[in-house]
């Protein structure tokens, strides 16, 4: 037995079921696709994390340090900064541990850097520095 088929291939109403399903289909990879390529952008352009580390090393006068930066915290916010380790128990592992340690989260090491240069940072800084010894160093994380 023969079917007869007409000069487009199948029957009308199966070969529009066909074209739809494939639009269907082509759209739903369409989407995906896109979705995946714009998750993937914005996880490669977003820069890992950086970390503002101050090690308090000897203080000299402990209530003129103490004074001198609570300056700080305004200029931290200021540039985004968290403070995620503000003094607290130091457990010592390997060497002598610092008197005191502070850790500043930012978003970008750019960031971090601006924060750092403010010239309010640095007039807290060189006050500070008046009555501590500090090491003071940036740190980049790992970005996700």
């Amino acid at each position: 037995m023969r079917v007869a088929r007409r000069r487009g291939g199948l029957s009308g109403g199966r070969s529009a079921m066909c074209t739809a399903m494939k639009n269907r289909l082509a759209l739903a990879v369409t989407l995906i696709a896109g979705a995946f390529a714009c998750g993937g952008s914005r996880a490669q352009t977003k820069a890992p994390p950086a970390y503002g580390v101050t090690e308090t090393l000897a203080v000299k006068d402990q209530v003129a340090f103490l004074n001198a930066i609570k300056a700080v915290p305004p200029i931290v916010k200021a540039h985004g900064g968290r403070y995620i380790v503000l003094g607290g128990k130091i457990v010592p592992g390997v060497g002598s541990p610092p008197a005191r340690i502070t850790i500043i989260a930012f978003d970008s090491l750019e960031q971090a850097e601006k924060w750092f240069n403010d010239p309010a940072a640095v007039a807290a800084r060189t006050e500070a520095l008046k009555y501590a010894t500090v090491r003071d160093y940036t740190v980049e994380g790992i970005g996700n």
